[in-house]
């Protein structure tokens, strides 16, 4: 287990993430539902996939996000809910295909530790547009040690 991973276990927050989690896992359950009735493909071990899914999955996802800053310029809350529901839906599907469902939420958890890790002194840094900018106490996600063994 990567030591920033203990890090967050080990985090007051710990209850409220792992309260989220039945929530997080009902939503995946959905989705498969929902490949499983209309036959998109799915893996049960990380994988790339062929360039035809994948091609796919990315449009999909650029299309929700064409609705989303639509729907913003509107001001059209009803629409901004219906796409970031639509690219939660996406993304889920996407983690579905490329089989990355058993590792997803330890992944998130390791790119949250990494994303708490970007102060500077203790102090947030941020770009002219927004941005949160890496800081000195930023560490990488090590994501490639908690895929190792699984693919």
């Amino acid at each position: 287990m990567p030591t920033s991973l203990a890090y967050i276990k080990a985090s007051k927050k710990l209850v409220e993430v792992l309260d989220q989690i039945d929530e997080f896992s009902e939503a995946f359950t959905l989705i498969k539902e929902f490949n499983n009735t209309f036959e998109v493909p799915m893996s049960n071990k990380p994988n790339v996939g062929e360039e035809k899914d994948y091609s796919l999955k990315y449009n999909l996802l650029k299309e929700e996000l064409e609705e989303y800053i639509e729907a913003c310029k509107s001001e059209d809350i009803v629409e901004i809910s219906d796409s970031l529901v639509d690219l939660m839906y996406v993304l889920i599907g996407t983690i579905l295909y490329h089989g990355l469902q058993s590792s997803f939420f330890e992944m998130f958890l390791e790119v949250h530790a990494s994303n708490m890790s970007k102060l500077e002194n203790g102090k947030v840094l941020r770009r002219s547009d927004g941005k949160v900018m890496k800081g000195s106490e930023y560490f990488k996600p090590n994501l490639k040690e908690i895929l190792d063994g699984r693919y």
